[in-house]
């Protein structure tokens, strides 16, 4: 498979992800992220991360994704690792337009491609979802979210999860 910043190979239960030569930058922060965020279990289990061939082994991950497998436990799950993201300070870049960046397998949901993510003090990844919800047709209460970008707190984020799984 063909991405703008890698290819990835697909051997029995192991992915290979080879990384652009000139994009050395994003394949280390690939990497950085995978192992920060490892102890979570929600991202690909890093093997092996080749420096000189800007290469990273990682578990296969064998599912749907999200579109496909979105039911009332998915997005609970998904939700949940947006407020972790942001709380961890963790801008992923891609939720806005997660479809191909998030893969339910069995009881497990994993997110994947890092390489665009940085540290940030005001990470938008629960509010990036949430406008990606908003374009399947789900109401969030904009003030709500305003709210929680201001402050970050469970409290808040338990009240828009609430308010999204009793939508289905």
């Amino acid at each position: 498979m063909k991405g703008r910043h890698s290819r990835v190979y697909l051997i029995g239960d192991h992915a290979i992800k080879v990384f652009h030569p000139e994009l050395s930058k994003n394949f280390r922060r690939e990497v950085y992220f995978l192992e920060l965020l490892k102890p979570f279990g929600f991202v690909p289990p890093l093997v092996f991360a080749d420096f000189t061939r800007l290469a990273i082994l990682m578990k296969r991950i064998r599912g749907k994704f999200l579109p496909e497998a979105l039911n009332r436990r998915t997005l609970s799950r998904c939700l949940e690792i947006c407020f972790i993201l942001d709380r961890l300070g963790v801008q992923k870049e891609e939720m806005n337009h997660p479809q191909r960046h998030i893969i339910v397998s069995g009881d497990e949901i994993f997110f994947l491609d890092f390489e665009r993510s940085h540290l940030s003090e005001r990470p938008s990844n629960l509010t990036q979802f949430c406008s990606y919800l908003r374009s399947l047709g789900f109401e969030v209460e904009i003030r709500l979210l305003k709210e929680y970008k201001r402050v970050y707190s469970s409290k808040l984020f338990e009240r828009i999860r609430e308010s999204l799984l009793s939508l289905i």
